[in-house]
């Protein structure tokens, strides 16, 4: 997780958002993010399959997922699709 961890906070402070005062870990919520919305999960998303080459759903970037989970699947791209599944099902 650190490699794809640490590439990953680099490209957020660079290029993406605007943190404020908050520091970015792990384990902090997509939606603790100033002015988290669907436009951020979307540039997100963009930025996470150009710099890493993933295809993650949209359906993963919601305001209560951390970015601990994000790497783990990853890290696991086998996984992606139950979990799209197990989110589909608790809404």
């Amino acid at each position: 997780m650190n490699d794809i961890w640490q590439k990953m906070n680099d490209v957020l402070e660079d290029y993406l958002f605007d943190i404020g005062d908050i520091m970015i870990t792990p384990e902090t919520r997509l939606g603790e993010i100033p002015d988290w919305d669907s436009i951020a999960a979307v540039s997100l998303q963009m930025l996470l399959h150009e710099t890493f080459d993933v295809d993650l759903p949209l359906d993963l970037f919601h305001e209560n997922t951390t970015f601990s989970e994000l790497v783990a699947l990853m890290e696991q791209p086998d996984r992606i699709s139950e979990v799209v599944r197990m989110l589909r099902e608790r809404n």
